[in-house]
C-alpha cells in the first residue's frame, strides 16, 4: 500500500477511491478531465475525436481505475472494454514498441523474444515522487520484477510549496533563474540524492542477480513523468551518471513528458488494426486483463 491518495480540484484535494463516499466526485473529476481533454483534441484537429484508450500511474489501485473506466463509459460512446485503460509501465512499453527482437536491439535470428529476461528500467520522476521500475518484456507480455517508490524524491522536493499555483514559476527560480548560493544549494543536494540512490538501487539489483551479467539482460532504459522540463533534464543527467558504462541502454526519441500518452494511442492504434482485441470472447492466446498488448 502507498498510503492515501488523492485528487487535485482546483486549490482543494478529493479524497481518490477507494473512498466509497468520494466516489462519485471522483469519478466526475476524470469526466471533466477527459471531456477537456477531447474538445482540446477536437480544436487542435479541427474533427471530432474519439478516446481510444487512456493511460492511468501505475499505482492507481482496482477501484481507482475503475473511477477512469467509468469515467471513459460516459464520456465515450465507443468504449467497449476495461482493457482500453493501460497503467503507465504497460503504456511505457507500448510507447517504445519493447515487444520484438529488434526494438530490443537484438538479433533476429537468434533471439528468443520470449525466452528472456528481457528487462527494461523506468524512471518516473514526477512532482510528488520518484519512481523506478524493472520489468521484464515479452511479445504479449510486460510484468513488473520489482519497483520501488520514493516519495522525498519528487520534484516538489525542491522546496516547501506552499501555493501550488505557483509551483513551476518557483521551481524555475529554482532550478535556472535563481543564482543564489541557497538555491544553487537545494538544487544539487537534490539532484545528487536522486543520483545516489539510482547508482545504490541498480547497485543492489546487480549484488542480489544469480547472474554476474545481470546488465547484459537490460535491454533498454526509459524516462518518463510529469515533473518540468528542468527537472527533466537534470533527471536524465542523474540517470546517466547512474548508468555509467551503460547509458547506452537509454531511450529518449520520446519526450518523458508524452511517453505515456504515445503508449495509450499505440493501444488505440493496436485496437483499431485489430478489431478482435475488444471483443468480448477472445481466445485462448491472448491475455484477459490486456495490460500489454
Amino acid at each position: 500500500s502507498y498510503g492515501e491518495w488523492y485528487i487535485r480540484e482546483g486549490a482543494s484535494l478529493v479524497p481518490a477511491p477507494p473512498d466509497l463516499h468520494d466516489f462519485n466526485r471522483a469519478q466526475a473529476i476524470f469526466v471533466d478531465a477527459l471531456r477537456k481533454i477531447q474538445e482540446a483534441a477536437s480544436e487542435a484537429l479541427q474533427r471530432p475525436v474519439q478516446t481510444a484508450s487512456i493511460s492511468v500511474p501505475q499505482h492507481f489501485n482496482g477501484s481507482s481505475k475503475f473511477a477512469v473506466i467509468e469515467a471513459l463509459r460516459e464520456v465515450e460512446p465507443s468504449y467497449k472494454q476495461p482493457w482500453q485503460v493501460i497503467k503507465s509501465v504497460g503504456a511505457t512499453w507500448l510507447a517504445y514498441g519493447l515487444h520484438t527482437c529488434e526494438a530490443l536491439g537484438l538479433n533476429h535470428d537468434t533471439c528468443g523474444i520470449d525466452e528472456g529476461p528481457h528487462r527494461v528500467l523506468i524512471v518516473e520522476y514526477r512532482e510528488t515522487y520518484l519512481q523506478i521500475f524493472i520489468a521484464d518484456v515479452g511479445a504479449d507480455t510486460c510484468n513488473i520484477e520489482t519497483h520501488i517508490r520514493y516519495n522525498n524524491l519528487g520534484e516538489n522536493a525542491i522546496l516547501d510549496v506552499a501555493n501550488h499555483a505557483n509551483r513551476e514559476g518557483r521551481i524555475q527560480k529554482v532550478l535556472q533563474n535563481d543564482d543564489s548560493d541557497t538555491a544553487t544549494t537545494i538544487q544539487k543536494k537534490h539532484f545528487a540524492k536522486i543520483e545516489n540512490t539510482l547508482s545504490d538501487f541498480l547497485m543492489e539489483r546487480e549484488s542480489k542477480s544469480a547472474y554476474p551479467d545481470w546488465w547484459d539482460d537490460v535491454r533498454a532504459v526509459v524516462i518518463s513523468g510529469d515533473a518540468s522540463e528542468s527537472g527533466l533534464q537534470r533527471l536524465r543527467s542523474c540517470v546517466d551518471g547512474a548508468l555509467g558504462q551503460h547509458k547506452d541502454k537509454m531511450r529518449d526519441s520520446i519526450h518523458p513528458l508524452y511517453v505515456e500518452a504515445m503508449g495509450a494511442a499505440q493501444r488505440g492504434r493496436h485496437q483499431i488494426l485489430n478489431p478482435r482485441f475488444l471483443d468480448d470472447i477472445v481466445s485462448s492466446n491472448i491475455v484477459i486483463e490486456h495490460d500489454e498488448l
